[in-house]
């Protein structure tokens, strides 16, 4: 009997037929050809800056990831509670990011550490999360804030039970704050159900209601989707990261796991204060060339998360391979800046290799600044940081996740690139 993909998910036969269409055997990738990037040896950096860019982030704002909103009418930034954490290491400080457009408001709550003893401004590593901020850290001070935006239909689950105090740390392995404080750094956080709830009902409390009615939204040509929310949600995390008097803004990191990946890499193309920009097991429409066809396909996100997208999307289910571009694109875009692509060897519904290759073709754009990517480099063996350029990649042996180990490469990779003697 053929394997079921995602079975233990419960899904009705038409969205299971789907899943099960997916090609996850490796051995069974079809030839097949990728859109070619649009530099060559002779493109000046101006051409590239002027035109190029622009026209790389045109059909990913069309046809899959949607518009990103423009700022809000006001943003103002409400410190909810400061305090030290970690025996003394950091200053915690717990902000609510509130926006107000159209007569309408919207709050997400941002957690942010700095290193108590520094020198100076520090580097900051910002990074969406899926279960709220106590979920990323074992500090017994950070507020518990139940989601208060929740849709009545839609509950919050981790083993079967709805989030709440008792889910304090649950995720930290993924966040490894005090590491990261450690080398020197601060970070921060915002949970990206905070920006759009992640699912079906999720825009009538999220932040595209500021800027979009209902009937636009569920309109056959909406312009936008929660990738493209949670991106805006970036930013504005941005915007007050840059009010903190000990936050080195020419230092920005900015990371994702999975959807939030995806997002991270939609992020850092648009907003040029992102000086590095990381891909955790992003997948499709995130990392991987949508030209191999291997793992999640269109068609899957499609049925599965189509608000994630602009409308338009829906028009390529099933026509993977009629793309008129691919992720390398998308990662291009981010050059000269640093980009960073983490894989996970038994991950296949994100393909690790196609994230790497997705790495690889994308490096001509960094090549017209003089800089390196990935262009000489071999698909590498679990546990090997590679990329001495401004392109750098890691395998994890393992499933799809964001462990200790990742933070290990990811601060190497990151100490490699700036001399930073902050503590």
């Amino acid at each position: 009997m053929k394997e079921k993909r995602f079975a233990h998910e419960n899904l009705p036969p038409e969205i299971q037929t789907v899943a099960d269409a997916m090609n996850l055997d490796s051995d069974k990738v079809p030839e097949y050809t990728v859109p070619t990037l649009p530099v060559t040896a002779d493109t000046s950096v101006e051409e590239f800056e002027q035109n190029i860019r622009p026209h790389l982030l045109d059909e990913f704002k069309r046809s899959m990831y949607g518009v990103i909103p423009p700022m809000c009418e006001k943003l103002e930034f409400v410190l909810r509670k400061e305090g030290s954490a970690f025996n003394d290491l950091a200053i915690r400080r717990e902000i609510d990011i509130v926006c107000r457009n159209n007569g309408k408001e919207h709050v997400m709550p941002m957690l942010l550490y700095i290193p108590a003893n520094r020198q100076g401004k520090v580097p900051v590593i910002f990074g969406l999360n899926f279960l709220g901020n106590i979920a990323t850290s074992g500090d017994p001070e950070v507020t518990f804030k139940p989601f208060e935006r929740a849709p009545q239909s839609w509950t919050i689950r981790y083993d079967d039970h709805r989030a709440d105090e008792s889910q304090r740390g649950i995720k930290a392995y993924r966040w490894e704050f005090e590491k990261v404080l450690q080398h020197g750094f601060a970070a921060a956080t915002i949970c990206y159900q905070d920006i759009f709830f992640d699912n079906p009902d999720g825009f009538a409390t999220s932040i595209l209601r500021l800027f979009y009615s209902t009937e636009e939204w569920n309109s056959s040509d909406r312009n936008t989707g929660s990738i493209s929310a949670w991106a805006w949600g970036i930013m504005r995390a941005l915007d007050c990261l840059s009010t903190q008097d000990e936050i080195d803004m020419e230092h920005v990191v900015v990371h994702g796991h999975s959807r939030l990946g995806k997002t991270a890499l939609w992020a850092g193309a648009n907003d040029e204060r992102i000086w590095l920009t990381v891909s955790n097991c992003s997948g499709t429409c995130g990392a991987k060339l949508s030209h191999r066809y291997y793992g999640e396909d269109f068609a899957w996100l499609n049925v599965w998360n189509k608000r994630w997208f602009s409308t338009e999307f829906q028009k390529y289910a099933g026509r993977d391979l009629e793309y008129p571009v691919d992720q390398h694109f998308l990662m291009a875009a981010i050059a000269p800046r640093l980009l960073y692509i983490a894989s996970a060897s038994n991950d296949v519904y994100a393909d690790p290799e196609g994230e790497y290759l997705s790495g690889v073709l994308a490096s001509p754009a960094w090549n017209i600044y003089g800089k390196k990517g990935l262009e000489n480099s071999s698909y590498p063996p679990c546990g090997k940081l590679i990329g001495e350029g401004n392109i750098g990649y890691y395998l994890r042996n393992g499933e799809h996740d964001f462990m200790p180990e990742n933070w290990d490469a990811l601060l190497e990779f990151i100490e490699k690139r700036g001399n930073f003697k902050n503590l």
